[in-house]
């Protein structure tokens, strides 16, 4: 950790909490990112650092969570270390909680990817193990509508799919208000990746949710969550343990350089909400896992060993450098000795003896559109805090909160067109007209800010990396003549030139691509506001 880097970051929140924004501006000028530093100590300063204007500001993200397919869609993909992890703890304890004679299961599926394509190798494995199983039962709960399902048959086994949508806690509470046993001979599995957490946000929903766990009579309970405590009531605690975390999480994902920017997607937007937001608004409430055994006991759950073997076997050769250690029967997942995640599994106590839970679960299960419009910001109220007052955004001396504050705007305002239209990237190209960024014919030279821009798909940031090595001057390619007028379209976007890339091979690479059209936008003051207004 970076200490200059560090002790300016702590003072830039005593400032802001102080309410003295030029001493946070000063501070935040200073904030070298130090070439000596290592990339992912530097990126989750830069992530901080913005969480904190963020939070001065009050600049809240545009995209409610069902208008994100890509972070939903793809996260598995992009973060498969923690969703190999979470199933493989998943999968231990439903093979442990069924038994031969067993017939029926029913996983209520808490986790923000929603696919039934997750579940049916599985199954086919149950049920070619336990022969009895003839049909399973999949409810999703999700903060975002799937692709549309429909039942099948896996083998011999009648699967089952339905979904309900979440976009609060209290829109979780509602959602398992709605379920119940079908039938008393089933095997009801609750599953939660990376999801419980946001329960703390909302005062007594953990509490509402675990007793109707306990009104299910669930079988087994299946926990995972990232192992970071990120949940103290003080914004400095918070933003220590905040740089500490996020720097190994970007340590370990420089690993992957593909992909690298869409993970940074991810937890950016978790470090904002982290460090930016209270009350109701602050759903990224991980906490460490000495902080559950008390809360789920005191619910009437007690833990049940999950098998280290099992957990060695599946992550032997997907999850190369990950270590799994066992302690107390709960998993720990660590990567250069750092702990990154925790699963562990929970059955009640003392299971009810009445029939309390043998209701039937309602036919429509899906209040998306109720709960969408009853979580939803009105982003364009004129009193709405959200909303950054013209002062800050456009300061003539371009401060160094307005222009961090600028490229957060920016960022939310290009998550939110890419998609509403299906866009599959939207960059944000800059020019400093300070240090002699122009070139021999007084033109200036365009460069793009990765902080202010955003792909849709994990595909696009290739694109967008061909770019990165190759500026633009003033009147060169589709950005370089929107500079010069107030609006430029191309219908190819092999400008520059391809063999012109940093990469030798992106030709062929560009050759193939689907592309054939591109547009800029010269962005001024007042179409920002329009951009804006559009969320």
């Amino acid at each position: 950790m970076a200490s200059l880097q560090f002790q300016r970051l702590m003072e830039c929140a005593e400032a802001i909490e102080g309410g003295n924004l030029d001493v946070a501006d000063s501070l935040l000028e200073s904030l070298d990112y130090d070439e000596e530093d290592i990339e992912s100590t530097n990126t989750a300063v830069k992530y901080c650092a913005e969480a904190l204007v963020r939070r001065a500001y009050g600049i809240r993200p545009l995209c409610p969570p069902r208008l994100l397919p890509f972070l939903f869609e793809q996260m598995e993909e992009m973060c498969h270390f923690f969703f190999k992890f979470a199933q493989t703890a998943t999968k231990d304890a439903i093979e442990d909680a069924l038994n031969p004679g067993d017939k029926r299961l029913h996983i209520i599926d808490l986790s923000i990817i929603s696919r039934i394509s997750r579940w049916t190798d599985f199954i086919d494995h149950l049920q070619r193990r336990y022969g009895g199983l003839q049909s399973v039962l999949i409810t999703s709960v999700t903060p975002k509508r799937s692709s549309p399902e429909w039942d099948r048959k896996v083998g011999d086994v009648d699967l089952e799919w339905r979904q309900l949508i979440y976009n609060s806690p209290d829109d979780i509470v509602k959602c398992f208000s709605k379920l119940g046993r079908k039938r008393k001979d089933e095997t009801v599995v609750v599953n939660w990746d990376f999801t419980i957490r946001k329960l703390l946000a909302q005062d007594g929903a953990i509490e509402q949710v675990l007793s109707k766990v306990k009104d299910l009579e669930a079988d087994i309970m299946v926990i995972s969550e990232q192992e970071a405590n990120l949940n103290s009531p003080g914004l400095s605690n918070r933003l220590e343990q905040s740089l500490q975390y996020y720097s190994n999480i970007f340590k370990l994902l420089e690993r992957e350089e593909d992909k690298f920017r869409s993970w940074e997607t991810y937890f950016r937007r978790q470090i904002g909400n982290v460090v930016a937001c209270e009350g109701i608004d602050r759903v990224e409430r991980i906490e460490p896992f000495d902080q559950w055994p008390h809360r789920l006991s005191q619910a009437g759950f007690r833990p049940v060993p999950l098998k280290a073997a099992r957990f060695s076997y599946g992550f032997s050769n997907a999850l190369k450098g990950f270590r799994i250690e066992q302690k107390d029967g709960h998993m720990e997942l660590r990567w250069d000795d750092c702990p990154l995640a925790v699963a562990s599994a929970w059955k009640l106590t003392d299971p009810p003896q009445s029939s309390s839970g043998l209701c039937e679960m309602q036919d429509t299960v899906d209040d998306s559109e109720e709960m969408a419009r009853s979580s939803e910001s009105e982003d364009v109220e004129e009193n709405d805090p959200c909303i950054m007052a013209d002062k800050y955004l456009w300061c003539t001396q371009g401060s160094s909160m307005n222009q961090i504050a600028a490229s957060a705007k920016l960022f939310d305002i290009l998550e939110y067109i890419c998609n509403l239209y299906k866009l599959p990237a939207v960059g944000t190209w800059i020019s400093d007209d300070e240090g002699g960024n122009t070139n021999s014919n007084e033109k200036r030279i365009l460069y793009i800010d990765y902080s202010a821009s955003y792909t849709l798909t994990l595909s696009m940031d290739e694109y967008m990396d061909g770019y990165a090595h190759y500026p633009l001057e003033e009147g060169q390619g589709v950005v370089g003549k929107a500079l010069q007028s107030n609006f430029h379209i191309e219908h190819d976007v092999y400008e520059p030139d391809p063999l012109d890339f940093f990469h030798s091979d992106i030709e062929s690479y560009w050759r193939n691509r689907s592309l054939r059209a591109s547009f800029a936008i010269r962005l001024t003051k007042e179409l920002f506001k329009v951009m804006e207004n559009l969320g």
